[in-house]
């Protein structure tokens, strides 16, 4: 959906993940959009602690800090298999600092144009309200979330100031990893250079969310183990962690406005996260050396990440262009691609369901959407192309369902005189591959119309 990408660390998500082999019960904590806040021994300890604490901690001070961060720097940069460069920064912040720094960020990743296309979009798409405002959920769930947060422009990480010292180690082992990245890789850089394509960057905060995720965790099981942890012997993750859930949370109020969202924002707040921690797990489970999925190694889509396969066997997803620009009298509102994940959660929306939705997504080789204004009101067009004609086939059929929930309309067929729009989902072959093409438009557009906005090129990204 194109919310930006702030290199953070929030608060709790999920209390018990996991049973290491030796029957100790961990637990770790998650966040949306921005990581993870702290985890105890057992749930129990956790309550424990929480209910010793003062309802205002004690402020850490920069030579605190400090300090705590080269106690660690050793186990993290063993955990994360990057070496320190250069010399780390860190501060406290206030929420002032804090919400200055959403507000720049925001600004640069989703100003208010954009912004606005891409509400209207996922409005056409029936994911979120017509009358959302993104960018003030998307300040407002930061705000309640993040509890620590890297900014690459001063090469600082910062912890807030409410966080309690029992909870400060781990706040600063994932913004740690952060910190260590940019020094591999210019996460700025990185950033902007696939800002606008939109599955593309969500993979690639997979992939630094992940990471960051998967080395403050192993740093964390070593630490309460007292010996070292390698995260890649233990069960497989997606399987533990395939049932998360937001209603699993005890501590509603931190969450409420993270539960308030549209599904499709909480779905991609979450997944570089979790799903983010599953990929890398699994990769580095089945590599030596865990090498870091940057560069040549970093997933181009999020079919690499929820399908380990396409990743090793570098499975690129093929690129849809559309090849005819808006014609005169016609404005195009937003053009991008959902991908894999957010194709999921399309028909799972709208059909109720998440297991069809993931099976009937699963065989996605690329798609592109665009939205476009004109005499005759919005034209929403959705062009995808699959691995073979039977994905294809589930996909059209899943669609036509979803859209039959969304609009109640007979999809593909005549639609009663009095509904405003016509949905057509059309099975088709796109350069001798299969392909997926989406209508919805206002009733009584032109079909010549329609078919040369729907014209696309393939080329392998």
């Amino acid at each position: 959906m194109r919310i930006g990408a702030i290199h953070a660390i929030g608060r709790d998500f999920a209390r018990t993940l996991l049973t290491c082999r030796k029957a100790v019960l961990l637990a770790a904590a998650f966040v949306a959009h921005a990581g993870c806040r702290d985890g105890q021994a057992s749930a129990q300890a956790q309550a424990s602690t929480s209910a010793q604490e003062p309802a205002h901690a004690q402020t850490a001070s920069d030579s605190t800090l400090t300090r705590l961060l080269n106690e660690i720097l050793p186990a993290v940069e063993l955990a994360s298999g990057i070496a320190a460069v250069r010399p780390l920064q860190v501060a406290r912040a206030d929420s002032a600092r804090l919400l200055t720094y959403v507000q720049e960020q925001l600004e640069s990743q989703l100003p208010p144009a954009t912004a606005r296309a891409v509400t209207a979009t996922y409005a056409r798409l029936g994911l979120v309200p017509d009358t959302l405002d993104l960018r003030g959920l998307l300040e407002a769930l930061l705000r309640e979330q993040v509890v620590g947060y890297y900014d690459p422009a001063s090469d600082t990480l910062f912890v807030l100031e409410h966080v309690p010292p029992a909870q400060l180690e781990v706040v600063l082992a994932h913004e740690l990893v952060h910190a260590l990245q940019d020094q591999r890789v210019d996460l700025d850089s990185l950033r902007r250079e696939i800002i606008d394509a939109n599955d593309r960057t969500l993979a690639a905060q997979a992939a630094i969310e992940g990471h960051a995720t998967f080395a403050m965790m192993e740093w964390q099981l070593g630490q309460m183990s007292g010996g070292t942890v390698d995260l890649t012997q233990l069960p497989d993750l997606g399987a533990q962690l395939a049932n998360l859930d937001l209603e699993a949370l005890g501590d509603v109020a931190s969450v409420a406005v993270l539960r308030s969202a549209p599904q499709v924002i909480q779905e991609e707040l979450i997944f570089p996260y979790v799903g983010g921690l599953v990929f890398l797990q699994r990769a580095w489970s089945t590599r030596d050396g865990r090498p870091l999925p940057f560069g040549d190694g970093l997933p181009r889509s999020t079919e690499q990440v929820l399908h380990l396969d396409r990743y090793i066997d570098g499975d690129h997803p093929t690129e849809v262009v559309f090849s005819r620009p808006a014609p005169p009298g016609w404005e195009e509102v937003y053009a991008n691609g959902l991908g894999e994940l957010e194709t999921r959660v399309f028909l799972a929306q709208h059909l109720g369901d998440d297991a069809l939705g993931e099976t009937a997504a699963g065989g996605w080789d690329g798609d592109a959407y665009r939205l476009l204004r004109g005499p005759e009101g919005e034209v929403l067009v959705w062009v995808s192309v699959w691995d073979a004609d039977a994905e294809a086939d589930e996909f059209a059929e899943a669609a036509r369902a979803a859209y039959r929930a969304r609009y109640g309309l007979e999809i593909g067929s005549s639609s009663p005189p009095e509904s405003a729009r016509q949905v057509r989902v059309e099975r088709v072959s796109l350069g001798g591959r299969s392909g997926v093409v989406i209508q919805d438009v206002p009733r009584g557009t032109s079909p010549q119309l329609l078919e040369a906005l729907a014209r696309v090129e393939l080329s392998e990204q």
